[in-house]
């Protein structure tokens, strides 16, 4: 066994996050790769449900979206969602204790239906089915030797909680073990399954890894806001900043959040904030101050279904226009888009070099998908990490201090209060070199073009596009941020069909580096442009910048907007339908040409 997709799914209350999180922590720890999907509903209350899908993989997994090889099932709805996308010989696992009879099944998957409620009433707690159907899923599983792992991450996830909490978690996952090693007659193809580990390695989410980028990158000052999915950036830094010297503040909303940021960095430290779309869109008057008065600063967007509150636990990619275009008036800014849980860390590391060089806001895009997901990441030498503060001036008595001079570069010297000769006013006007509020018209041509003459300078330093697949292939795929995952899965699967095709990930939307974008397209007959809006966004911004001269490469589009992300399988049925809207052009141009 190479590859292995485990789904867990029920309703609120019922332990499917908790029981997945132990899961997947035990396993990384185990030496397995890991990546995950978590989704839960918007309602703080209610019925709604709740999945956690783990995948467990010798080499690197890509995404955790996509078939299910094991699907365990604490309520019945979820049972008829969730065999759909079943593989052949896959294990179902429910509770015959609170569904009699299934209304529909499949004949090519082993189901096993459990008295999951009977084992934890007997254990006198109702409540711990999670861990009685995860003990079934160790024994299936028992080569894998999860068991005493997953033991030991109970006592980690549950120390804060009274010693009675653990103690009936670790008896019902051991009743589980029990039950199926004495009662399960084995049908299934994983009895003897096993699985090679590779050795040490993190386990984090998008979220954690932006905020470890943030303390590695030297930041010491967040302020925000509560907001799903974006809380666990505020959370993981509450917690740690204080070791290292810095300071966390809840605000009381997004445009308090934004402006204490603003004044540390103007106190010269180096700041950010996290939010989501909502929160985003009331700090747009933040960032054009931080644009205007050249003050660098780190927004951590993780994007969510919108408008308005939207569907605040599931993902889109639908705030690229505001981050790019977003704010009053001609405003520079960088923005950033991960690809993965690693590349958050990286791309943070970068966010901020970027905003302390160039003293701009930088963006950086996550979303629902990418936000919350854990995945197994290489070691990190933090001490290899290229850290960027920002540029101070050398200054001496009687010099004049021109805190917004005109250099060739449009890069500016700054200095903190408390800087020897280097007093000056900040201020959201427009302003000559020397700080003084003007509003003649030859200065604010001026100054506007030096702000702007910091991304051209920029440019050269952003990290290359991602590219992956066959560079042969005249069917190309350019698309951004979480959808890597399941993008190049879904190329390596069409691979093996033998259908070429090659992707593109520029991880820099603003400014966008069209000349990646150009050289792309060249052998391209078609591109699909994939992302999860409904408008098109980054195709239109890329047909707009990049392409509109490139008359030969015809732009399709693939979007999803319905809140979940895109799997390999989806993706790979667009490939193969555009691959063979290709073949039926070919054949009959060369048809034409034979007869001709």
């Amino acid at each position: 066994m190479k590859d292995l997709r485990i789904k867990i799914s029920g309703t609120s209350g019922q332990g499917i996050i908790s029981s997945g999180d132990i899961l997947s922590y035990a396993t990384a720890r185990k030496g397995y790769y890991v990546t995950t999907y978590r989704a839960f509903p918007s309602e703080i209350r209610g019925d709604g449900k709740c999945y956690y899908t783990l995948r467990i993989s010798e080499h690197k997994a890509l995404t955790a979206t996509g078939d299910t090889d094991i699907l365990v099932c604490l309520d019945e709805d979820t049972i008829y969602e969730g065999i759909k996308t079943m593989t052949e010989g896959g294990i179902l696992i429910y509770d015959k204790d609170t569904v009699d009879q299934l209304k529909e099944t499949r004949e090519d998957i082993i189901t096993y239906a459990l008295p999951l409620t009977t084992i934890s009433k007997e254990l006198g707690s109702e409540r711990s089915r999670n861990m009685v159907a995860l003990g079934i899923v160790v024994e299936i599983l028992k080569n894998l030797h999860l068991e005493e792992q997953i033991l030991k991450d109970i006592e980690l996830r549950y120390k804060l909680k009274a010693q009675s909490i653990i103690d009936i978690n670790k008896q019902a996952l051991n009743a589980g073990v029990k039950y199926a090693s004495t009662n399960i007659e084995r049908k299934d193809k994983y009895n003897n399954a096993q699985m090679a580990a590779s050795g040490a390695k993190l386990i984090m989410s998008g979220n954690e890894a932006i905020g470890l980028a943030a303390l590695a990158s030297g930041c010491r000052f967040f302020a925000g806001y509560p907001i799903t999915p974006a809380t666990e950036i505020m959370e993981w830094l509450a917690k740690e900043l204080p070791k290292f010297g810095g300071k966390m503040v809840q605000c009381e909303d997004e445009i308090a959040a934004i402006n204490y940021a603003l004044g540390a960095s103007y106190a010269g430290l180096k700041s950010m904030t996290a939010t989501s779309g909502p929160g985003f869109s009331l700090m747009q008057e933040g960032l054009g101050l931080a644009s205007m008065a050249e003050l660098p600063v780190v927004i951590a967007d993780v994007q969510r279904c919108g408008p308005s509150t939207g569907v605040p636990t599931k993902t889109e990619q639908s705030d690229l226009f505001a981050a790019m275009y977003g704010t009053h008036g001609d405003c520079p800014k960088i923005v950033l888009a991960p690809m993965d849980v690693a590349d958050c860390f990286y791309q943070t590391i970068n966010a901020f070099n970027f905003a302390e060089q160039y003293q701009v806001p930088v963006i950086i895009l996550s979303d629902a998908s990418l936000g919350p997901r854990r995945e197994c990441v290489d070691l990190i030498d933090l001490e290899k990490l290229k850290i960027i503060n920002r540029q101070k001036p050398q200054l001496k008595e009687g010099d004049v201090y021109k805190r917004y001079e005109d250099t060739q570069d449009g890069i500016s010297p700054i200095t903190s209060p408390g800087d020897l000769y280097g007093e000056h006013v900040v201020t959201g006007l427009e302003h000559t070199q020397s700080n003084a509020p003007t509003p003649a018209p030859e200065v604010h041509r001026q100054m506007t073009e030096k702000r702007f003459r910091k991304l051209e300078t920029a440019a050269g330093q952003f990290s290359k596009a991602k590219t992956y697949g066959d560079e042969t292939a005249s069917i190309g795929i350019i698309s951004w941020g979480s959808t890597s995952g399941p993008v190049f899965e879904a190329i390596d699967k069409a691979k093996e069909k033998g259908i070429k095709i090659q992707a593109l990930y520029p991880r820099t939307l603003y400014p966008l580096p069209t000349e990646w974008i150009k050289d792309f397209v060249k052998n391209k007959d078609v591109v699909i442009v994939i992302e999860a809006n409904y408008n098109a966004q980054f195709k239109s911004t890329i047909v707009e910048r990049a392409l509109h001269l490139n008359r030969g490469t015809e732009v399709l589009e693939f979007l999803k907007y319905d809140g979940t992300p895109f799997t390999p399988e989806e993706i790979l049925e667009e490939i193969e339908k555009v691959n063979r809207i290709q073949e039926e052009k070919s054949a009959i141009a060369t048809n034409k040409h034979t007869h001709f």
